[in-house]
């Protein structure tokens, strides 16, 4: 049923565990979802879409050393601190990383009202960036009224268990092919793969053409929608021109004349 690993998250300072994330089997059957439809995403049949190249990292293996805490730097100039936690960590896009997931320790409040789902964040060993930016990114989106707490049908919280209902992976391109195959992803888009938001490195520092300069509804859009996939939902259209496009809607494949939208329901208090 795909990679077994523990769960994550930090509240202020970041302990993280490392996991080597094994080679599928060969075949079309090696990865599987917990339904009977495979791996869900945006995938890139035709591979009309590539990541540029990026300068090759170190070969996959395993390590089961702690990472460096990933807490933020209490010497951080005052513009760093001001910066909104969904525009940090805008590095460049890459290639490979390391091949280990590192597995963030720690966990929050219950966010929301109703049956409780949990997450862990994960990230790949290796990539540009603070690993705790994307922790606090993807707290906040999940915690944020307007994603999948549905008025009060969940409330979400992330955990340091290796039970987590949900995992959202931060990973480079390469990593992402090979996770959600046989989904074509081609080193450009996200999948989900069972109980795994796989988030591609690259769309989360450059987002896509569609949603122009708006970088943080991008972020938004693709943690919920991804995180979509785990919950059971599939792709939607847009259903008029210049309305919002639903979160299931593949948008980082166009928006067939929608407005960008990275929430669930927006207009939820």
């Amino acid at each position: 049923m795909g990679l077994a690993i523990g769960v994550c998250l930090v509240s202020g300072a970041s302990a993280v565990l490392m996991v080597s994330v094994p080679e599928p089997n060969d075949g079309p059957d090696a990865t599987q979802e917990t339904s009977a439809e495979g791996p869900v995403g945006e995938g890139d049949p035709d591979g009309s879409r590539r990541h540029p190249a990026g300068s090759p990292a170190e070969t996959e293996g395993a390590a089961t050393d702690a990472a460096p805490d990933a807490s933020p730097d209490p010497s951080a100039s005052p513009t760093e601190e001001e910066t909104p936690v969904l525009l940090r960590s805008v590095e460049d896009e890459v290639d490979t990383a390391d091949g280990d997931i590192r597995v963030m320790k720690g966990e929050s409040e219950e966010m929301g009202e109703g049956p409780l789902t949990t997450f862990a964040v994960e990230v790949e060993k290796g990539l540009p960036g603070d690993d705790s930016d994307f922790v606090e990114a993807v707290e906040l989106i999940l915690g944020d009224p307007r994603s999948w707490g549905e008025e009060g049908d969940r409330s979400l919280q992330r955990v340091d268990g290796d039970d987590a209902d949900i995992r959202v992976l931060l990973a480079a391109p390469d990593t992402v092919d090979r996770l959600c195959a046989p989904l074509n992803t081609n080193g450009f888009v996200s999948c989900a793969n069972g109980n795994r938001a796989i988030i591609n490195q690259n769309r989360w520092v450059a987002g896509v053409e569609d949603f122009e300069d708006d970088l943080e509804t991008y972020r938004v859009y693709v943690i919920n929608h991804e995180v979509g996939h785990t919950l059971g939902h599939g792709h939607v259209d847009c259903p008029g021109e210049g309305e919002p496009a639903p979160v299931m809607q593949q948008q980082t494949l166009g928006l067939q004349g929608c407005e960008a939208n990275g929430w669930v329901d927006p207009d939820a208090d």
